[in-house]
């Protein structure tokens, strides 16, 4: 009976976030607000970062950092060995990735929900073919996001190979590997985010502060993840870092 409760709370949370980052990347573009129109809904098109349904009261910055600070610590303190020692002393060891996706997608829903919109201009393409090539490059981001965590089984990554896998002591074991994208950098999913962030025909002062506080949190992320791969795979991982940039195929400070 339990096995098919841990398998029933693994594909809920799997659901929920992939729903989230859907939710986000529309979010992020104001792609709500298209399908809003499309639908001729207009709660749907209230949820756009330049026109949110909601938001808390005071200082837009104040808010918009607040709920970006969430993110990072969430993602970041949940993804440390320590706490998920606690974790696991609390819950099953086969259901804490699974509660990390659910905790993310929580939040991811929380900044849609409360974040206030900037909507000065910071940038603006005018050019219909530069505007229709940022776009592309935007969902190109997220392409590449979905297809790194694909290329190093994304059903672990996500939790559902060890909520399924329960009664396996093999379900969690993670591998070393290095497909694909990942001989070209070592953190495409973060790569993809990175593009998507920046890639808009409309940067409004919202998306900066979005795209900012998101790639600091990437920068600060990977400080600490790279800490634990290294404490995991020792030299293998020391000698793959020296040899692929973190980010960016041509930037050789990646390899530092």
């Amino acid at each position: 009976m339990s096995k098919i409760i841990y398998s029933l709370y693994g594909a809920i949370c799997y659901l929920l976030g992939l729903v989230s980052l859907i939710a986000f990347a529309l979010f992020a573009n104001n792609g709500f607000v298209e399908v809003g129109m499309w639908l001729d809904d207009p709660v749907l098109g209230a949820f756009g970062i330049d026109l949110p349904a909601g938001g808390m009261a005071g200082n837009p910055y104040v808010n918009n950092f607040g709920l970006i600070t969430l993110f990072g610590v969430q993602h970041s303190v949940m993804a440390r060995p320590g706490f998920k020692k606690m974790l696991t002393k609390v819950i099953p060891e086969s259901l804490e990735r699974s509660t990390y996706v659910l905790a993310t997608a929580l939040v991811i829903f929380i900044l849609i929900l409360f974040w206030r919109p900037m909507i000065d201009i910071v940038w603006q393409a005018k050019a219909e073919w530069l505007r229709t090539t940022l776009h592309l490059a935007f969902w190109f981001g997220w392409v590449v996001t979905f297809l790194a965590t694909q290329m190093i089984d994304g059903m672990h990554l996500l939790g559902v190979k060890q909520s399924f896998g329960s009664g396996n002591p093999d379900s969690g074991v993670k591998q070393f590997v290095t497909p694909a994208f990942y001989k070209l950098v070592r953190h495409p999913i973060q790569t993809g985010v990175v593009i998507a962030m920046l890639a808009t025909p409309d940067m409004t002062v919202g998306r900066a502060v979005l795209a900012i506080g998101v790639i600091v949190y990437i920068f600060i992320g990977l400080y600490y993840e790279e800490r634990d791969l290294i404490a995991e795979f020792g030299d293998t991982y020391r000698d793959y870092k020296k040899r692929v940039p973190a980010l960016l195929p041509w930037l050789k400070l990646g390899k530092k």
